[in-house]
């Protein structure tokens, strides 16, 4: 049972805050995360009012907001625990909501088709091969062109972010260089798939890994700066910068089309 009101007084929380900033005692931490638990409730009741998922779902995670925010927090900088802690409770949920919550029910065998058909692809990219056309994939999947034109329309629509994300969110980055690729008539597509390839091929190493993971293979960039051992921020905008990079050559590289006409 969520307790309703908090039990200490301001002044006594804010003992409590000064003495775990010392200890780091995890029975204080506890009681100091349960003192709290109505900033956790008041979120989640806003969260659950934006989408379809329940209370109690996001209060839990919500619960894991809190936890970071009694462990962060520095009550030596004179701010209030709320004003910290809000926006990783907040936080914690919307990104719950974009990574693992879809909003809008769909077919799982549409979604189960896009996987399968991005898979192939990238597999093709690796072996350095031209990406396959809609009427070859489809051959390939045992299904129609429009079918997979279905799946793909419903993998756009699932690509939303929230309205008050920043746009350069650390896990919302589009693929820049396949919508410019795709963008282009069949024959002149075939040529800036390997184009690209060419491209990232001379990039360094570490630039290499960074825009297929990202780029190419759809990996989450909060997950690669992990591995990296960056910033979720740095890692954003170093790949901004070498999507710029990519889409200006890309469009530089237009003299195909007369050759093509």
């Amino acid at each position: 049972m969520v307790p309703r009101s908090n039990p200490y007084s301001p002044a006594t929380l804010a003992a409590m805050h000064r003495n775990y900033a010392s200890s780091r005692c995890t029975r204080l931490r506890n009681r100091l995360v349960e003192a709290h638990l109505n900033l956790v409730r008041q979120q989640a009741q806003r969260q659950a009012q934006r989408c379809n998922l329940g209370f109690d779902d996001l209060f839990q995670i919500g619960c894991l907001g809190l936890l970071a925010a009694v462990e962060g927090f520095d009550p030596s900088k004179g701010n209030a625990f709320s004003t910290y802690a809000v926006p990783l409770i907040s936080g914690q949920m919307r990104h719950y909501l974009r990574d693992r919550h879809q909003p809008i029910r769909c077919s799982w065998r549409l979604r189960q088709l896009m996987a399968k058909q991005e898979q192939l692809q990238q597999q093709r990219q690796h072996q350095g091969l031209l990406p396959l056309t809609d009427a070859a994939l489809a051959l390939r999947l045992g299904c129609t062109q429009q079918r997979l034109q279905q799946a793909r329309e419903l993998h756009h629509a699932l690509q939303c972010t929230s309205l008050d994300a920043q746009s350069q969110n650390a896990d919302s980055q589009q693929q820049p260089s396949q919508e410019l690729v795709d963008s282009r008539p069949g024959p002149e597509q075939n040529l800036l798939w390997q184009e690209l390839n060419e491209r990232v091929a001379a990039l360094a190493p570490a630039d290499q890994h960074i825009v297929r993971a990202c780029l190419m293979e759809g990996r989450s960039q909060r997950e690669l700066a992990r591995e990296l051992q960056l910033s979720p921020c740095k890692l954003s905008r170093r790949l901004h910068r070498l999507q710029q990079m990519l889409r200006e050559q890309l469009s530089a590289t237009a003299p195909w089309q007369a050759q093509l006409q």
